[in-house]
Formats: structure tokens, sequence, C-alpha cells
């Protein structure tokens, strides 16, 4: 299609988008913590929590300062944002960080290590729960609960009768 003045017309597909991610830049070019929280989908005061415990390390700063992150990073914060949905703390993640820095062949047998570490944390918090629900419920089944009974302190003695774990 042809414009008025004698130029190809450009649709609005063909229009450049000029996007960070899109073929028009080099994957090198590197992210401000802005740009690089938006894609990785984190607040930007994360990224530099994580940069000022040593999570993530920018590659370079801007002429203004700005702390410049590469793909390589982002994939960091990629795998430090997942591993965070696991439920694993920061210095686990460090951990994990380290060891996948030699590959997923070392990566995988750590991260099962892991995981299951998690699920017996799990099962016995789960049990720890479950006493404690019981103990509430014993409790609650044995107390008299009359405000008669329990004033005669120097302060409330409702809970005087509490059994000890």
């Amino acid at each position: 299609m042809m414009h008025q003045h004698g130029r190809p017309r450009r649709s609005a597909s063909s229009a450049l988008d000029l996007t960070p991610w899109c073929q028009v830049y080099p994957e090198s070019v590197p992210s401000t913590v802005k740009q690089v929280a938006e894609r990785v989908g984190m607040p930007s005061r994360t990224v530099r929590y994580y940069d000022r415990i040593g999570l993530v390390r920018p590659d370079e700063r801007s002429d203004a300062g700005y702390r410049l992150y590469s793909a390589e990073e982002e994939g960091r914060l990629l795998f430090i944002r997942r591993a965070k949905r696991l439920g694993f703390s920061l210095d686990e993640i460090r951990g994990l960080l380290a060891v996948a820095e030699g590959g997923c062949g070392a990566t995988v047998p750590e991260l099962d290590r892991l995981l299951e570490q998690k699920v017996l944390e799990i099962d016995a918090r789960i049990a720890e729960l479950s006493a404690f629900r019981e103990r509430l419920i014993d409790y609650r089944a044995g107390k008299r609960l009359s405000e008669s009974n329990c004033c005669s302190g120097a302060f409330c003695g409702c809970l005087d009768d509490v059994p000890e774990p």
C-alpha cells in the first residue's frame, strides 16, 4: 500500500516494537533495576535488596550511576523468585545458586535434597499444629468458662489452669 507522498505505508503489524526484548536489540543490552524488576515480576526494592545481600550483581553502572543487569542476572532473579515460591529461605537459595553455577547436573540432586527436607519440615510442623489443636480442644472442653471462678488474684486468673506443653 502506498502513502499519498509515494512512500510505502507501514501497517500496524510492521511498525517497530522498540522494547528491550524484541529482536532489534542484541540480547546483551543491560537493563536497569526498574526494567529487570518489571520483567521478572518483583518490586524494584527487592531487586536492590538481593543486590545488597549478594544474590545478584549488576554487571556495570550507567554513566548516571544506575545499576545495569545482564540477561544472566535477570535469569538469576527468575530462579530466585521461583525458589521463593517453593518456600526456600534466602540462605537455601544462596546455596542453590552456587550449585546452579555448575549446571543442571549439579542442581537437580541438590534441589531434590532441599525439596525432601522441606517436605519433612512441613510434616513436622503439621504434627506440631495437630498436637497443639488437640491441646486447645481438650483445654476448652475442660475449662469452666465462668467469670465467677477466675478473678480471685491480683490479676485475671482465667488462664491459671493452662497446662505446660
